[in-house]
């Protein structure tokens, strides 16, 4: 065996694109939404001392012209101001402090030991609170439940395992055996059992802490019966316990027919019975969480003029602050007595706060420059409803603005847009769509709305199935495959047509 070792020295040509930092920034402020703008602009409010905020009542722009320029030229101040030093003196010590990497919490404290105002702190303090966990609820409940304490830590060992629907998501076996690894005292199988019904009953609403489905729903109609007595020969309560216990499965699948001539019922004495399963809620521990809906703040609104007949945009920047470039900074880079290191870290801080108030007003005009295409070539939907939203690839309007689609699609990714209409995300008006047979182009989001006015506008005895919509669709000019059909109706929420069928003949 022969190794050979050697060392050549090669040249490659080769070309490497790198974006330019300011380029990236400019990129990164394009896709924010307004809520993310905010926190941005925040956090360079206190990583950038030369960037300041514009308080009420002050210009903008200052009749100064300092602070304009791509770059700050040393000049001659006699004697800056007082309360300028004393800002620099005191960004200066936080720097050397804590180096390059400025921690936002150490800047917070200094700001709070002078007594500034800090907004990220006044929002933590005004959010509302995130509300009892499901357990906490439970816990608080079953407190009241007057039980030996070892029933109630046997009650409290079966809380733990209930989940968000309100089951149990472990058997009794695995909650002894855990309750037994874990050193809960002494819960075996036979306390969780003596436990678990006087849990059941005492739990609100009812349903909870069971082990299936069909024990949930007994647990309601069970407590329906007491709340409610009726009359001794209505049935309808028994009727739908025998439904929940023999033919959960067959009415899931509709199969009314079956049902009625295993147990001889008329249609009318079926219908009672399900009826009664209508008030009862497959999943009774989600109605004790409120789920709070998420906060959507429109990036820019749509208002429509009636004199002129028309629809202007406008940027919805109202929580956002306006920004500047601090006189007193730049008056301090200019100054002669300023030391050689800090005027470079001023230079430095100075360009980064000019580049980030640009990137914020590049921001906001290409994002009216995209609204406006958008809007002008969606006036139908604007006027008539979802119906009429047309077709629209993002690189018609990156045509049509001379510039890249990938810029269109930074624009509008997690924007709203706040129309007469209501408030949509931006992207969903780039709708793709499909060509009718008379020629014009329809949205997809049209096509699953005709879908849905389809299906509303069956007979609900005899429901159409993914082939007659189909057919339906074929007849308005609309060409869909049955495969197509059947995952837009899926989409909007609506089951087979086995499932809608309702009020069967006998």
């Amino acid at each position: 065996m022969k190794f050979e070792l050697s060392q050549k020295a090669q040249v490659r040509l080769g070309q490497q694109m790198k974006l330019a930092p300011r380029v990236l920034q400019s990129m990164e402020i394009l896709q924010l939404p307004l809520a993310a703008m905010a926190q941005r602009i925040e956090s360079e409010l206190e990583s950038n001392v030369a960037l300041e905020q514009v308080e009420p009542g002050e210009m903008k722009d200052g009749s100064n012209d300092l602070d304009r320029g791509d770059s700050p030229v040393v000049g001659e101040v006699a004697n800056p101001a007082p309360l300028g030093t004393d800002r620099f003196v005191r960004a200066q010590e936080l720097h050397e402090r804590i180096g390059d990497d400025e921690s936002a919490e150490n800047w917070r404290e200094v700001a709070r030991r002078e007594g500034e105002f800090d907004p990220r702190a006044a929002a933590l303090e005004n959010a509302p609170s995130g509300g009892l966990s499901l357990e906490e609820i439970l816990l608080d409940q079953w407190a009241l439940y007057e039980g030996s304490p070892s029933v109630m830590n046997a009650g409290r060992a079966l809380i733990a395992n209930i989940g968000e629907n309100g089951f149990l998501v472990q058997t009794i076996e695995q909650i002894a055996g855990e309750c037994t690894v874990n050193g809960a005292g002494f819960i075996d199988e036979a306390l969780l059992l003596e436990a678990l019904p006087r849990l059941q009953l005492h739990l609100e609403p009812p349903g909870l802490a069971a082990r299936t489905l069909t024990e949930s729903l007994i647990l309601q109609l069970d407590a329906t019966e007491r709340n409610e007595p009726g009359n001794p020969d209505d049935t309808r309560l028994a009727d739908a316990r025998l439904l929940v216990s023999e033919d959960l499965h067959a009415l899931e699948k509709n199969r009314l027919s079956a049902i009625r001539q295993r147990h001889g019922w008329s249609s009318e004495r079926l219908d009672c019975a399900r009826e009664c399963l209508r008030h009862c809620d497959p999943a009774p521990g989600r109605s004790l969480r409120v789920e709070s809906a998420p906060i959507v703040r429109p990036d820019v609104i749509v208002e429509y003029d009636a004199v002129n007949d028309s629809y202007s945009a406008r940027l919805a920047n109202g929580i956002l602050p306006n920004l500047r470039v601090s006189e007193e900074y730049l008056r301090l880079c200019k100054a002669k007595g300023t030391d050689e290191a800090a005027k470079l870290m001023l230079t430095d801080g100075i360009r980064r706060a000019r580049w980030f108030i640009d990137a914020i007003e590049q921001r906001g005009a290409t994002l009216l420059r995209v609204v406006n295409e958008v809007i002008a070539r969606q006036r139908d939907w604007l006027d008539s409803g979802g119906g009429a939203l047309r077709p629209l690839p993002m690189r018609e309007v990156a045509r049509e603005l001379k510039v890249n689609v990938s810029t269109v699609s930074r624009t509008v990714a997690g924007k709203w847009i706040a129309t007469p209409r209501g408030a949509y995300e931006l992207r969903r008006l780039f709708a793709g769509g499909t060509e009718t047979d008379s020629g014009s182009d329809m949205s997809w989001v049209a096509v699953k709305a005709i879908v849905g006015e389809i299906i509303a506008g069956e007979d609900k005895t005899t429901p159409l199935c993914d082939q007659a919509i189909s057919q339906a669709l074929k007849q308005r000019g609309i060409r869909l495959a049955r495969r197509t059909v059947m995952k837009y109706r899926e989409q909007l929420g609506i089951p087979a047509a086995r499932i809608r069928r309702m009020g069967e003949t006998a």
